[in-house]
């Protein structure tokens, strides 16, 4: 059995409070951030658990790079321009698929679904652009 350590508590917990969807880069310096004396290989070791553990989930974005969300059952949005990433949050859609597919399929316990498009404040700098 795998033991709880301070350090992974505190790894989760800087995930599970930060609403960015955070590189594991980003999550490495807001860690070391808090705690020094807390290693890189530590970090990425930990997250790699708690991903096949299904503590936290991996944002596939556009460009390559994985961002990690503490919270599943929930849509992405990716900016084409400046790389954001925002939660939609629409429980409903998750259970319309799983009324439609419950005659082919036994259960969905996940999805991933990332929209793209254009932020709002991408959106209006690209209007300003072209008038």
């Amino acid at each position: 059995m795998e033991r709880n350590t301070r350090q992974k508590d505190l790894i989760l917990k800087v995930i599970k409070n930060n609403r960015t969807h955070p590189t594991i880069y980003e999550i490495c310096k807001l860690v070391q951030e808090i705690d020094p004396t807390i290693g890189q290989a530590t970090i990425y070791r930990n997250i790699k658990k708690f991903v096949e553990n299904g503590k936290i989930y991996v944002v596939k974005t556009r460009n390559g790079v994985d961002r990690y969300d503490y919270y599943n059952r929930h849509l992405h949005f990716e900016c084409l321009q400046c790389g954001k990433i925002i939660d939609i949050e629409d429980y409903d859609l998750f259970s319309e698929l799983e009324k439609k597919a419950k005659t082919r399929i036994e259960e969905i316990t996940d999805y991933k679904i990332l929209l793209e498009g254009y932020c709002g404040e991408c959106r209006g700098e690209n209007e300003k652009v072209s008038l």
